[in-house]
């Protein structure tokens, strides 16, 4: 096995859903002391360390702005309310640059009326307009959005799909190359258009459909025929013995938290991930024998239960 330290930057690029796991198990840790505790136990603190020092410098806050926009004149705002008014806005770009810029306008004027007690009529009278406006922007917004979801749904799909095709995850057993596309669609654009819409939706359920069939094309070329029915757990403890630490860990971060009953098939590569040496997993929902159709089946299966309970 090698032990050669894997580039913090060269995991997140070639996995990046471990940038939005990151992010939200820290914000759940700010939350949740214990949660937070939980997670770094379960984990190398080199690997992790590393993770957060990356993630969080890059996701540092940006300088409130709103102190530069106290000194406008109320006349300069009214001009720009009108204006506003007047214009069509079709650009979901320009939407959220509108709708960032009357949340600031708005802040500010109420901050202005807290020290200029004689400017509360004009005032009222703008955050009116303001409050006006920003129904009618949230509205078309949320339609603009949820055709831009889809679109970017279909493109992360195709993206993940290229990404194995292409090898991206041949150093990982086969059953793991498996979970790591759907946890890269869950984390992705993909899986928040899954939240947006729901799994029973239309559209939804028929870019699910072409995951199961993309996954099955891609087996076909990679799965061991030679070894039918697979033993999938002595396989891929044997792979995983012989992956570098990093990659091993990472796996583990990826996996931790699925629940033994609802998500086993995680479970268990989350078991066999941080400790492969071990011997047979005791768990009466992991099958003994997988093929192709079941491994999906179940893998699909279980990214449901994710999606709905918002697991890991």
């Amino acid at each position: 096995m090698s032990d050669n330290l894997v580039s913090i930057n060269t995991l997140i690029d070639q996995h990046p859903q471990l940038t939005e796991k990151a992010l939200i198990d820290f914000i759940n840790g700010l939350e949740v002391t214990d949660d937070h505790i939980r997670v770094q136990n379960n984990v190398n603190s080199g690997f992790l360390s590393r993770t957060w020092s990356s993630i969080n410098g890059e996701s540092a806050l940006r300088q409130n702005t709103i102190n530069q926009h106290f000194g406008e004149s109320l006349k300069t705002v009214s001009v720009w309310l009108e204006n506003l008014q007047h214009q069509t806005i079709q650009s979901d770009l320009a939407l959220i640059k509108v709708s960032e810029k009357l949340k600031e306008t708005r802040t500010g004027l109420i901050l202005m009326l807290e020290r200029h007690q004689s400017l509360k009529y004009q005032v009222d009278e703008i955050i009116v307009q303001i409050e006006d406006m920003k129904n009618h922007h949230q509205q078309l917004s949320a339609r603009l959005e949820l055709v831009d979801c889809g679109r970017l749904a279909t493109q992360h799909m195709n993206a993940v799909f290229d990404k194995w095709k292409a090898g991206g995850f041949r150093r990982f057993p086969i059953l793991t190359r498996l979970f790591l596309v759907y946890d890269e669609l869950y984390w992705g654009d993909f899986g928040h258009y899954c939240r947006q819409c729901g799994l029973e939706h239309r559209e939804i359920k028929r870019l699910v459909e072409q995951v199961q069939n993309k996954s099955l094309i891609q087996l076909e070329s990679e799965w061991q025929k030679s070894n039918t029915p697979y033993l999938w757990e002595n396989d891929t403890k044997n792979q995983l013995q012989n992956l570098n630490t990093d990659y091993r860990e990472m796996l583990v971060y990826l996996t931790n938290g699925a629940p033994l009953d609802e998500m086993p098939l995680t479970w268990g590569l989350n078991q066999l991930a941080n400790n492969p040496s071990q011997d047979y997993l005791n768990n009466s929902n992991l099958p003994k024998f997988l093929d192709m159709q079941n491994a999906i089946n179940r893998m699909s299966f279980e990214f449901e239960a994710r999606y709905v309970k918002q697991y890991i």
